[in-house]
């Protein structure tokens, strides 16, 4: 249909995929046990490995057997199939879910905001969450997360076959195994986090977002002097790599649903500014840097990765903390409440005054 129609689907598939954060974090905040939030953050942002670890190895068959078209025809009915199973089963709140039960209900209500004001709680308090260090540390964490994401899972499959040599019909599997292995880590982090118990919230977030971090940064380092004369051990450390990155799900990616609770649609789901702004900017600085795409140009390119995720987990370890923001309390609702409660009576009474005091004024003309 030409490249405009093209364009125009993908800004729309652009608005649909901007979603999917907020909507992991209210999920979150409604759904989950508190003694399960690793295993609920970690099965939910999973998808962002999933999905290229299907689709990668499932589109180079299709176009081999059915040519490009078919990549679209197949992934456009999967996604159909896929909504209409949520529609059907999805529920806002775990009251309103008829397979709920009772002792099930009660188990996700603990730790959940007592219900003072509906209209208070509905009103999020931007001003004091961006006014807190330690939302912004994990909002700077996924910017970093999510500059190897984009560098490995964009151009995973050129690296595999310009430098490493890779047959083309063969990069599509090979490009799939590091996100697959960090689908993997992230569950396993997930459960391994909710199950450590003798740790303080606080610093098992710095323990696993540095695991992931650190960890990535050295296989890349190691990965940027390797010698592309031994592909198969190059590729095991690009898939070290990614691997380490499963870790986050202990990391940031929990603590925005454990630092905002109730607001964590707001915070978790303002995560995805961090896969857009590395999608924008990670390809110029990827493509200026590897014109060649020789094995000394994607040195560089490790290497700077690298070093962002250090800078990154450095900023996240300084400024989070482990324990929900004093905004998701009761107290501070009920203060928020009793102030727009106070205010508005100051405005209403001046208001009064206002109306009095012209009505005197009109009275001597009426006499």
């Amino acid at each position: 249909m030409g490249f405009y129609y093209f364009l125009a689907v993908r800004f729309l598939q652009g608005f649909a995929f901007a979603a999917n954060f907020p909507v992991i974090g209210s999920f979150c905040a409604k759904w989950s046990y508190f003694k399960q939030n690793g295993l609920f953050v970690s099965s939910l942002v999973a998808y962002v490995q999933l999905s290229p670890a299907i689709t990668m190895p499932a589109s180079g068959a299709l176009c081999s057997a059915f040519k490009w078209p078919s990549i679209f025809y197949a992934h456009g009915a999967v996604s159909l199939v896929l909504f209409v199973t949520y529609a059907l089963f999805y529920r806002n709140s775990p009251q309103k879910h008829p397979f709920v039960g009772n002792v099930e209900l009660k188990k996700i209500s603990i730790g959940k905001i007592a219900t003072v004001d509906k209209r208070a709680l509905k009103k999020v308090p931007y001003s004091a969450i961006l006014k807190t260090p330690a939302i912004w540390a994990v909002w700077i964490a996924a910017i970093g997360n999510f500059t190897c994401v984009n560098m490995m899972f964009l151009f995973s499959p050129i690296y595999l076959s310009k430098v490493l040599g890779f047959p083309v019909h063969s990069t599509g599997i090979t490009a799939a195994v590091p996100p697959f292995l960090q689908f993997l880590s992230k569950l396993i982090c997930g459960a391994i986090s909710d199950r450590l118990k003798c740790i303080p919230e606080g610093i098992k977030f710095r323990i696993f977002n540095s695991i992931a971090f650190i960890g990535s940064a050295i296989f890349l380092a190691i990965l940027a002097f390797m010698d592309v004369s031994h592909k198969d051990y190059n590729m095991i450390v690009l898939g070290c790599a990614a691997a380490m990155l499963g870790a986050t799900t202990g990391g940031f990616f929990k603590a925005g649903p454990v630092l905002s609770k109730q607001y964590s649609h707001f915070v978790t789901g303002n995560i995805s500014l961090g896969i857009t702004i590395t999608m924008l900017i990670v390809p110029f600085f990827v493509n200026a840097l590897t014109k060649n795409n020789t094995q000394e140009e994607w040195k560089w390119v490790f290497l700077i990765t690298g070093a962002v995720m250090v800078v990154t987990n450095i900023i996240f370890c300084i400024f989070v903390k482990g324990e929900p923001c004093e905004w998701t309390s009761d107290n501070f609702h009920r203060a928020s409440s009793v102030a727009d409660f106070e205010s508005n009576n100051v405005r209403n009474a001046a208001n009064t005054i206002s109306t009095v005091s012209a009505n005197l004024e009109d009275v001597p003309e009426k006499l």
